[in-house]
């Protein structure tokens, strides 16, 4: 695999990849705040995610850099726009780390097309957008979602408050709606392990989850 591929799999799976020179130990390697955006519909229902990334300062530059020297395109923009399709794709896989219930029962998501991606005062944004397989009252039953890399190469968290917005089907703030965020809490056997972790380590798949933040959505 080459290093631009290897790259990108990191998005998708949490692979290994040094992105700094210096040896750097222990789970995670790279860090996103999170934005997210629950979009409803005339009826009230719970229809989409809009996802807002935002790298750290290190692994964002990264990116930025290797997509201008070989992403298609004849400008900047088109450059970042070609990186955010192609995270977006190999992301596919995973679900794009979103992990949704409602009544308890899982909720399958499905990206929309054209993500994008900006770099703004040296950070690196990138958004797109998932729909619902089904639309969820949150007034009847009470959803649920994380979002998580399962490998926790990359630690997802929260902006400041909690990072979540309700918006009805005319964009506007939903306040019938509320979303309470819990930090997680992982056995401490289970830290001890992530800080262990190296590049060369071999990761349990669904390590991510013990570290996701859980957000909680109910509306009057």
């Amino acid at each position: 695999m080459s290093p631009r591929s290897l790259l990108y799999a990191i998005l998708a799976a949490g692979l290994v990849w040094l992105l700094v020179s210096a040896p750097v130990q222990a789970h995670p390697h790279a860090w996103i705040d999170l934005e997210i955006t629950l979009e409803r519909d005339d009826e009230g229902r719970i229809t989409h995610m809009l996802h807002r990334w935002r790298f750290d300062p290190t692994y964002g530059q990264y990116l930025y850099e290797d997509a201008l020297a070989h992403q298609e395109g004849a400008t900047e923009d088109e450059k970042l726009q070609a990186l955010a399709r192609e995270i977006l794709g190999n992301l596919e896989e995973y679900e794009w780390y979103s992990h949704v219930e409602a009544g308890g029962r899982a909720i399958g998501v499905e990206a929309e097309p054209d993500p994008s991606m900006r770099m703004e005062d040296g950070l690196l944004f990138f958004r797109f957008r998932l729909a619902l397989d089904e639309p969820v009252d949150a007034a009847r039953e009470v959803l649920e979602y994380k979002v998580y890399d399962p490998t926790y190469f990359i630690e997802i968290l929260h902006e400041e408050p909690a990072g979540t917005r309700m918006v009805e089907a005319d964009g506007l703030a939903s306040p019938d709606c509320r979303a309470e965020l819990e930090r997680p809490r992982p056995d401490p056997q289970l830290v001890a392990k992530a800080m262990m972790l190296d590049y060369g380590a071999t990761v349990d798949y669904d390590l991510g989850r013990h570290f996701a933040e859980r957000v909680t959505v109910r509306c009057d």
